[in-house]
């Protein structure tokens, strides 16, 4: 049975990535999905005593989507309050808030730390593990699906939680507005259309026939419509169904943009991308990871440019490519901070036979110099004064979000 759960959750995953997974959209009723949804787990609440609570606001509207996909969502919530839950009860909460529907599931169980609220949506991590006797059954897809299926309905979930403390998942859904139309999510092959679209209106500068893309996904389908939607825009489109692939054929042709999957057999994306930022023959090629696989973090470090992941923003997309494409060249930029110019000077020397843009600071002025260049990693002496403070204080300027601190002594 758990192979077989297995087995569906991977297929799945795979189904959505490539836009091949079936919707049924109809008029749904939420409280019939909950009924249903508690109707499949009452055992679980059986085996291990614990209280089932439901509390629905009445005359709730409809909503537009996939009913057997939303009791989905709605089981694997509530099977996962019974499995992270000793003793106490599960609350199931239904109410209308800001033109949508919210479902809460809370639970009294052993609550999840801060810092691991986003990882809990990542595929294959789970957490709690340290802090249970046993580790816990499962693979870690359950709630990166639930995310799949809620957003692809136009909705959101997440997640308040404090270590000890119980847990409550909330997500959200649009209800159908007054003209019957609920929000709609975006199709791939609209996505390719507007994609061509908006390249050849946003960056008419691009010389066509001249521009190379390198398409690399183990999905045939997701491969075929990338290259005749952008191949119809004028660029010349090359294909990789795998990482080993894509390493033969980037040495080959060389192209001047990378679109990369995650996902994928034998050489996953990450791997890929590793390989190509630490080559110097390779490290200039723009690469844009386009994937389910939600870890930007791991993505940034690595070195990738952009890293996009489903649902799709289309405006960043079409920007970022475009903006890749002009660009012509991905030169990471470093910023080198340490009062000792000789240090500087020495660190500053390696990093651009290796290809890095540097700028060098002593410390002076060094917020005000990170914001206006835009780094993408600082370098930092572990000596410097308040370097605490000044990483804080970078964390939160716009642009700077995601920059790489290296702390050396």
């Amino acid at each position: 049975e758990r192979l077989t759960h297995l087995i569906n959750d991977v297929l799945d995953l795979a189904k959505i990535e490539a836009g091949k997974m079936e919707w049924n959209e109809e008029a749904v009723q939420i409280p019939q999905v909950m009924d249903r949804a508690i109707a499949a787990t009452s055992a679980l609440f059986e085996q291990k005593n614990l209280k089932l609570e439901k509390r629905m606001e009445a005359n709730l509207p409809e909503i537009s989507g996939d009913m057997d996909k939303l009791i989905q969502v709605v089981v694997n919530l509530l099977s996962n309050a019974v499995k992270f839950t000793k003793e106490g009860a599960v609350t199931c909460s239904v109410f209308l808030k800001e033109g949508g529907i919210v479902v809460g599931i809370t639970d009294t169980g052993i609550g999840i730390a801060a810092e691991d609220h986003d990882k809990v949506f990542e595929q294959f991590k789970q957490v709690g593990g340290d802090t249970l006797t046993d580790k816990p059954k499962g693979t870690g897809l359950g709630l990166p699906i639930c995310k799949e299926i809620v957003e692809h309905h136009g909705g959101k979930i997440w997640l308040e939680s404090e270590l000890g403390k119980g847990s409550t998942f909330y997500f959200m859904l649009p209800t159908i507005k007054s003209d019957g139309q609920g929000i709609k999510p975006i199709q791939l092959d609209e996505l390719l259309r507007q994609l061509k679209q908006r390249v050849e209106q946003s960056h008419p500068g691009i010389q066509k026939n001249q521009a190379t893309i390198l398409v690399v996904d183990d999905d045939d389908g997701i491969r075929s419509l990338l290259k005749q939607e952008l191949g119809e825009a004028g660029y010349i489109i090359e294909e990789a169904a795998n990482g080993k692939e894509a390493l033969l054929k980037i040495r080959a042709v060389r192209p001047d943009l990378i679109i990369l999957d995650v996902m994928m057999p034998e050489m996953n994306g990450f791997d890929v991308a590793a390989i190509l930022k630490n080559d110097p023959q390779t490290m200039e090629i723009p690469i844009i990871i386009l994937s389910i696989v939600q870890d930007k973090s791991r993505g940034f470090r690595i070195g990738v440019d952009r890293y996009l992941t489903k649902p799709i923003d289309t405006n960043l997309l079409f920007s970022e490519i475009g903006n890749l494409l002009e660009q012509g060249k991905s030169r990471k930029k470093v910023m080198v901070v340490d009062e000792d110019t000789l240090t500087a000077r020495s660190l500053t020397d390696l990093l651009q036979a290796k290809g890095y843009q540097v700028v060098e600071s002593d410390g002076k002025e060094l917020v005000e110099k990170a914001i206006a260049i835009q780094p993408d990693i600082i370098i930092l002496n572990s000596l410097l004064s308040d370097k605490r403070e000044i990483v804080k204080t970078l964390r939160f300027e716009k642009g700077l979000e995601n920059v790489l601190f290296l702390i050396y002594q």
